[in-house]
């Protein structure tokens, strides 16, 4: 049957298909000699030796044993599957192989046998209920010795804690006293004791490796997923094969570990990009690969964020050293490669330097599990399989990778006019621009040098601020923008911009204190308690009451209640003594204007309530700044 039918018949039912009495798997199956000899194995009436499946970890060993038992249920063949991984005593494997042999079918019967290290007394209890049976009563050792099961299959060998020479000494009793069948599955590059060998040589009568199925692993895999996910990995299995074996990987837990991450994926994706098969594809591909090199521990989740500028540099290395004479092909291939140099080498024909969605959403992914569902639209939304007559030519320069020559040579045209004519506001735009011009310059597709490009961003950041369109509400990222990485960012030009850009906006928001402080002067009209507000938060060291005229402060101080003066006044005096700001030293001489003010209308009304009572907030809270700052500030300075 070929592994296209096999699939489309998987789509259709989730059942196991077993091809004749003896059990035997798909007869195209890489281990189907293993189940024409276990077949012929468990008919024997008492072998004497046992039987050790062996293999790398993640090769399937325990999938393909699993996937055996299926089968010997069938034929209603007596077996007990126990994993050694993690059991410290012989004790802990006969109550293993005890409960098994002794519990009845009831409700949860295989939560119980699972839990029996963790429950203890507590089933105890809950056996003599369901069994009739007392377990205090009950010696697993001597059940054991009347032990009615005929095959026993122990997994996970090499992860047992107990003693080598122990552990196979017990299993063989089964075999040589006992006449069962034993089937043993180990990983046995990871068995160190030298007393190994001995002993297997003994206890082992037939060592059969199991070879990674990749084929019925997928198969299986994708049994229990969404159709419309089964359906895209089966149309792709011929993708998901070549990137394996690019990876030169085996592992099939790896294998799993991507099924369960790709649906995971797809389901968080919006609706019109699960039938967008080339974005799909797309991630399929990033996800492969990263999975597969963090997994086998080549790369860490954090070195995604290079693969940019690896692959700059190599792209540069190749460039000129085309044009040099003096390295020979043998030098160029003999140089020390990093781990990422080599993933850019045997995944040739995958862009990974701009991974989709970007690198940072892959990091977090691997790193902390983290699924950006909001960037993951973001990034699709923006990205070349979405582009239409409406989206901007620097986004579709963004993702050249799928223009001809000569759309590249006309967009990029295009986007320099743009460029020249100041068509841009948006600071993050403006760096995505530059960024792609540096790396364009860099290998070679733009005609013009990095120097000047970084020239030309500076004049168009000073144009932008001259004329009062530099958006200074906030600090412009050294990362991305719209969802989108730079290209470029490992370029000290394009770091050197990024500092100007931030040194013009703070030198914007001083430039712009005068507009700032008739902003604030009209919050003082409308609501003084948000005036109060936001003095103390957004202006909380920044002289900003300098630039409110005196005489207008004054004028709407007068108006208000007596006890309203006095909230500001204790507003302001407060905002002085939760601080030491040399910089508000700037106000100082504001307030001596607002002094001089108060103290003029006060002597107006002298003999007046009012008069006293202005002279009374001077005395409180005007002179009190006024002389912190002015005696022990300004007269040190």
């Amino acid at each position: 049957m070929k592994l296209f039918d096999t699939f489309k018949r998987l789509t259709g039912s989730n059942s196991v298909t077993v091809t004749n009495q003896n059990m035997t798997q798909d007869t195209n199956s890489k281990n189907s000699h293993i189940n024409t000899y276990l077949d012929y194995y468990c008919n024997l009436s008492a072998p004497g030796f046992a039987v050790l499946l062996k293999g790398e970890w993640g090769s399937g060993k325990t999938w393909f044993i699993k996937k055996y038992l299926d089968q010997l249920k069938l034929s209603n063949k007596k077996f007990s599957y126990v994993s050694l991984y993690g059991k410290t005593n012989i004790a802990e494997i006969e109550s293993d192989i005890f409960l098994q042999g002794l519990i009845p079918d009831f409700p949860g019967k295989n939560t119980v046998i699972k839990n029996t290290a963790i429950i203890g007394q507590l089933f105890k209890a809950g056996a003599k209920k369901f069994t009739g049976f007392d377990l205090d009563k009950i010696n697993p050792t001597e059940y054991l010795n009347n032990f009615n099961k005929s095959i026993l299959i122990f997994d996970d060998l090499e992860r047992c804690q107990i003693n080598t020479r122990n552990i196979l000494g017990y299993i063989n009793y089964f075999v040589e006293h006992q006449g069962l069948k034993v089937v043993i599955i180990a990983d046995e590059s990871k068995i160190s004791d030298p007393a190994y060998n001995a002993i297997k040589e003994k206890l082992i009568g037939k060592t059969l490796n199991i070879i990674s199925d990749f084929n019925g692993a997928l198969e299986n895999f994708i049994s229990n997923i969404d159709v419309d996910i089964k359906n895209f990995l089966i149309d792709n299995i011929e993708l998901i094969q070549d990137i394996y074996q690019k990876a030169e990987c085996d592992n099939l837990r790896i294998l799993k570990q991507i099924v369960l991450d790709f649906d995971r994926i797809f389901q968080e994706l919006p609706p019109k990009a699960k039938k967008e098969p080339a974005i799909l594809k797309d991630i399929l591909k990033v996800l492969m690969i990263f999975s597969i090199e963090i997994r086998t521990a080549k790369i860490l989740p954090q070195d995604i964020s290079n693969l940019e500028e690896v692959y700059i540099s190599l792209i540069t290395k190749k460039y000129y050293s085309s044009f040099s004479e003096n390295i020979s092909d043998v030098e160029k291939n003999n140089e020390d490669k990093t781990p990422l140099q080599k993933i850019f080498e045997k995944y040739s024909e995958i862009d990974l330097y701009q991974t989709f969605p970007n690198a940072v959403w892959w990091t977090r992914f691997f790193d902390k599990g983290i699924l950006d569902q909001q960037e993951l639209e973001q990034s699709i939304l923006n990205s070349k399989y979405f582009e239409d007559e409406n989206t901007s030519n620097w986004i579709r320069l963004y993702n050249c990778d799928a223009l001809s020559d000569h759309e590249f040579i006309d967009l990029i045209k295009k986007v320099e006019l743009e460029y020249k004519n100041k068509e841009f506001t948006e600071i993050g735009v403006i760096q995505h621009i530059t960024g792609l011009l540096l790396s364009f310059s860099h290998i070679g597709l733009y005609n013009r040098s990095k120097e000047d490009i970084s020239q030309d961003s500076k004049l168009y950041i000073d144009y932008l601020k001259n004329n009062h369109k530099l958006d200074i509400s906030q600090i412009p990222d050294r990362q991305s923008y719209g969802r989108l990485g730079f290209l470029g960012k490992e370029f000290q030009e394009f770091q050197e911009f990024c500092d100007y850009i931030i040194e013009s906006i703070e030198l914007a928001i001083v430039e712009n204190r005068p507009n700032d402080g008739q902003k604030l002067f009209d919050d003082l009209q409308r609501d003084l308690y948000d005036f109060c507000r936001i003095i103390e938060s957004e202006y909380r060291k920044i002289p900003i009451l300098k630039y409110i005229k005196p005489e207008d402060f004054i004028e709407k101080f007068l108006l208000m209640t007596y006890e309203d003066k006095r909230y500001v006044c204790y507003k302001l005096k407060q905002r002085y003594n939760s601080i030491n700001n040399e910089e508000l030293l700037e106000e100082l001489e504001w307030f001596r204007s607002i002094r001089t003010l108060v103290l003029k209308e006060a002597n107006r009304n002298k003999g007046k309530l009012s008069g006293y009572l202005l002279n009374s907030l001077n005395e409180h809270y005007f002179n009190g700044i006024i002389e912190k700052y002015g005696n022990n500030n300004l007269e040190n300075k």
